[in-house]
């Protein structure tokens, strides 16, 4: 049976280490665990978003959690739709790696991606705007859910 592909922006390695919130962490230990069912993927901006943490024991324990995926990369065809849900205010510019998640996923036609980012992510007006868009753009609809809801 062929695995689902999942793309994880970087608040659900994060979240594995995060102890200000006992219970997301604990959701996130079982998603981790049934991650082997999935085919993962994450990109360069999972890889500068961890760089920019400043505690090293943890950086290496991020960087660590993405041996399990497989890198894709940033491409013109990525930009050109993450400046389109940024022009019909999906996400906001100043959150453009959030956009630049979401267009990564769409692009390399992944079937989800997983984030605790409930801002700007997940939630109802961005699922709705980026499955229009991509529709609109000739791409598939994507799933974005959070790890318990996977």
């Amino acid at each position: 049976m062929k695995k689902l592909k999942i793309y994880l922006d970087t608040s659900v390695y994060s979240a594995l280490y995060d102890k200000r919130n006992l219970n997301r962490q604990k959701q996130t230990e079982n998603f981790w665990n049934f991650i082997k069912n999935y085919e993962l993927f994450f990109s360069d901006i999972n890889l500068d978003e961890i760089n920019g943490i400043t505690n090293q024991e943890l950086k290496n324990k991020l960087k660590y959690l993405l041996k399990n995926g497989t890198k894709i990369k940033f491409t013109p065809e990525v930009k050109e739709l993450t400046e389109i849900y940024i022009k019909e205010g999906i996400i906001p510019k100043k959150y453009e790696n959030d956009a630049i998640h979401i267009a990564l996923t769409t692009v390399y036609s992944i079937d989800i991606l997983i984030s605790w980012n409930f801002k700007h992510i997940v939630k109802r007006k961005t699922r709705i705007g980026v499955n229009l868009i991509n529709l609109k753009e000739g791409y598939r609809s994507i799933e974005i859910l959070a790890p318990p809801e996977l």
